[in-house]
């Protein structure tokens, strides 16, 4: 009994510190609510830890394909949406349980059926991840990327993997 419990006092100091590292990086899926319809949205990140409590992460978003979407007041045939961002992210350790918020800026591209806009704005979401063993976490986040006259919100779920 000894041993378990200093096992598992163990790894949630190896989880705690590991939330801290230099760099990660993973993988996220779930839905993009965008206009007056939702998709399944899919995209990457990686980011590294510049202090304890703050540091900067990248990534890319494949948004969706609309089949047709309300945007700016007009229904868009056949929309794509992607977009990459760059954000700071400060974030709190609960032992396993790692908590944070993101801000930055994103760089958007829809592509329709005679339409096209690419354009930069804002971003910011929210999350929280659990290390299930080592270097492994899973979590649940919401990011929001404003967009020239509409947000794309994603709900998603994530997979990350942090390393030295």
């Amino acid at each position: 009994m000894k041993k378990t419990l200093l096992a598992l006092a163990l790894l949630g100091a190896s989880s705690t510190a590991m939330a801290d590292s230099w760099i990660y990086g993973g993988a996220m899926g779930g839905q993009n609510s965008f206009g007056n319809s939702d998709e399944t949205a899919m995209g990457i990140h990686a980011g590294t830890g510049i202090l304890p409590f703050i540091g900067v992460e990248a990534g890319y978003w494949d948004l969706g394909s609309f089949g047709s979407v309300n945007y700016n007041g007009v229904d868009r045939k056949n929309l794509d949406a992607s977009t990459a961002y760059l954000a700071i992210k400060p974030s709190i350790d609960f032992g396993p349980l790692h908590i944070y918020a993101k801000a930055g800026l994103h760089s958007y591209d829809l592509k329709g059926d005679s339409f096209k806009e690419s354009s930069e704005d804002v971003m910011y979401g929210v999350g929280a991840e659990y290390f299930i063993f080592g270097p492994v976490s899973v979590g649940a986040s919401y990011q929001n990327f404003k967009m020239k006259h509409d947000d794309s919100g994603v709900f998603s779920l994530n997979a990350t993997i942090h390393l030295l």
